[in-house]
């Protein structure tokens, strides 16, 4: 199940987009960027769109919706966006799901269940045979990192410490650790932290895992 990302403003123009979503829509970075939402909307799906649109004004939670777009080929494809509001500039950050090949659709929601469900057994695993033999901090402060982002809201570091349990001091350790190797990213001027890029694909391989049926 492929995912893709992007950034838009509240008047619906793109303003960044990732690889994956160039290639959900078969079309080039440079054609994309600056373009209008509704320029690649299927029409029936626009006011849908704007529904969604007007709801974030005042929401902090995140907006799910279905719709459809056009590639340059004269076919669509249906995808789950998970949108929310980025910043006060109206800035909106977009994931968005889709299925190939009849793969099974792992939909936004459902990464966020998974890593809701993998957050609990880290912890539990570590509560119930003792923290200083099965603690996965790092793991643990990625997975808070994910939910913060698939939840809108920003990630504090004093957050992530109550979350986890861990003292600021020892977040701010494994904070540095991760970022060395480009797993996390602070936001200049503030104390907040979020995924990488690299740690965004990798808890993503690993929550698309958790969702695979066993053979």
């Amino acid at each position: 199940m492929p995912v893709a990302h992007c950034v838009s403003s509240t008047a619906g123009t793109i303003l960044v987009a990732d690889s994956n979503f160039c290639r959900l829509l078969q079309r080039p970075h440079a054609e994309l960027i600056g373009a209008s939402y509704r320029s690649i909307t299927v029409a029936e799906d626009l006011d849908k769109s704007a529904d969604m649109l007007g709801s974030l004004v005042d929401k902090a939670a995140p907006t799910r919706l279905r719709k459809r777009y056009w590639r340059p080929d004269g076919t669509t494809v249906e995808v789950d966006l998970l949108v929310s509001r980025f910043d006060a500039a109206g800035h909106l950050v977009s994931t968005l799901s889709w299925r190939e090949d009849e793969a099974p659709r792992d939909t936004p929601l459902r990464m966020w269940k998974a890593a809701l469900r993998l957050k609990h057994l880290y912890s539990l695993k570590m509560e119930e045979f003792g923290r200083e033999l099965f603690g996965d901090f790092p793991g643990l402060i990625l997975l808070d990192l994910y939910l913060a982002e698939a939840e809108g809201r920003l990630a504090l570091v004093a957050d992530v410490a109550g979350s986890t349990g861990l003292p600021v001091d020892s977040v701010q350790r494994w904070l540095r650790v991760l970022a060395q190797r480009r797993l996390v990213q602070s936001s200049d001027g503030t104390a907040s932290v979020q995924l990488g890029h690299d740690g965004l694909g990798k808890i993503e391989r690993l929550l698309t895992a958790a969702l695979q049926p066993v053979d």
